[in-house]
């Protein structure tokens, strides 16, 4: 029994561990239930139907017949005009190539493979332009 008037004592009931719980859970609700994972769907804004620019077009046709993205400026009018825009700078064009074909968050679909071929042979052929016709694997140490 606690002392009256020791502010360092209190009063407690013995109850079995199955009524604690059942009070805690009846006192206790949790807000939307468990954490779910990120729905990225549902959080992305709805997709604006893009078309090539004139720009976008003027470029392709300025590349080799054997380069020209012809998948990917009918599925993906959106990177066909992005890679356009970068084309002219070297460490901009590479790296969203680089980030076009790598999953760095996990799970991603990726691109057909028609696709993802012409998005490589792109990068590849604009590496060559820019490094004196070296390719991307020159550089690895083997």
């Amino acid at each position: 029994m606690p002392e009256p008037g020791n502010p360092d004592s209190f009063e407690f009931e013995k109850v079995s561990l199955a009524d604690a719980r059942k009070m805690l859970d009846e006192q206790v609700k949790p807000v939307g239930g468990a954490p779910k994972a990120a729905d990225w769907e549902s959080k992305r804004a709805p997709a604006v139907a893009e078309t090539l620019h004139t720009a976008t077009i003027q470029w392709i046709l300025k590349l080799p017949p054997h380069i020209q993205p012809r998948f990917l400026q009918v599925r993906y009018p959106r990177v066909a005009n992005r890679l356009a825009a970068l084309w002219e700078d070297v460490t901009a064009f590479e790296g969203f190539t680089d980030d076009l074909l790598t999953d760095k968050r996990g799970g991603r679909k990726g691109f057909p493979l028609n696709v993802a071929t012409e998005i490589a042979s792109l990068r590849d052929y604009h590496f060559r332009l820019h490094h004196k016709g070296m390719v991307a694997w020159d550089h690895v140490e083997w």
